[in-house]
């Protein structure tokens, strides 16, 4: 009878720890490796995109002549 006992309270137990963890609130912090990573990534996409932006302008001027 002990062991059926400690295996629900056990259970129990391990199977509110697994519900806290997926249920509890993301606590993210904005300067967390992720977010400034992800920040670098825009920069990087802005740039590449300003520069074939500035291609595609060159090829119709040239066109145009």
């Amino acid at each position: 009878m002990g062991r059926i006992v400690t295996f629900v309270v056990g259970l129990g137990v391990v199977l509110g720890a697994v519900w806290y963890v997926m249920n509890r609130p993301a606590r993210t912090d904005p300067q967390a490796a992720a977010a400034r990573q992800l920040e670098n990534v825009h920069k990087a996409a802005d740039r590449l995109g300003g520069e074939l932006q500035k291609g595609a302008d060159d090829i119709m001027k040239k066109t145009e002549e």
